[in-house]
């Protein structure tokens, strides 16, 4: 037993405080941040269920993502900042801001490329495959469930192990 405080080695001298005091050091010295490492979770990925958007019922459709820690996520993003920054430096003062609808294809574009599988979705009456192209269709014509997939996406709670 380390010696407390006054140099006597029973915990029972200690005051509360110094106990307490004493817990406190000792968590935080012994926090591993390797379990909070989201780009590893964000890479095996999280199911979202969607929720109806009027009545919050889980409506039995689960989407598979990836996190925005997630290696795809950042591939995708890099290169729509790469677009953005070529496009600025061939243009210049003149350099055409970018639009509301070419931000909201970027979303699209991040969402289906972090989309990687899902369950239940129909529409129109028929079963929808999970494909890439599908989940830019979705997204573009469901803007509710791309709320909720860009908010699953962005929350890193969604990718921790607790």
């Amino acid at each position: 037993m380390k010696p407390n405080k006054r140099g006597h080695g029973k915990a029972a001298s200690l005051s509360e405080n110094e106990r307490r005091e004493i817990k406190m050091e000792e968590k935080k010295s012994a926090f591993d941040l390797s379990e909070l490492d989201t780009t590893k979770i964000s890479n095996e990925g999280f199911d979202v269920e969607l929720y109806h958007p009027a009545t919050n019922v889980g409506l039995g459709i689960v989407i598979r993502v990836l996190g925005r820690d997630s290696d795809e996520f950042r591939k995708v993003s890099n290169a729509q900042i790469k677009r953005r920054t070529e496009r600025f430096n061939r243009g210049g003062f003149r350099q055409p801001a970018i639009t509301p609808e070419e931000l909201e294809q970027n979303t699209i574009e991040i969402l289906a490329a972090c989309t990687v599988g899902w369950s239940g979705v129909v529409v129109d009456g028929k079963e929808i495959p999970f494909s890439k192209d599908n989940a830019k269709m979705l997204y573009t014509r469901f803007p509710w469930i791309r709320e909720q997939i860009d908010a699953a996406i962005g929350d890193r709670a969604n990718f921790m192990r607790i």
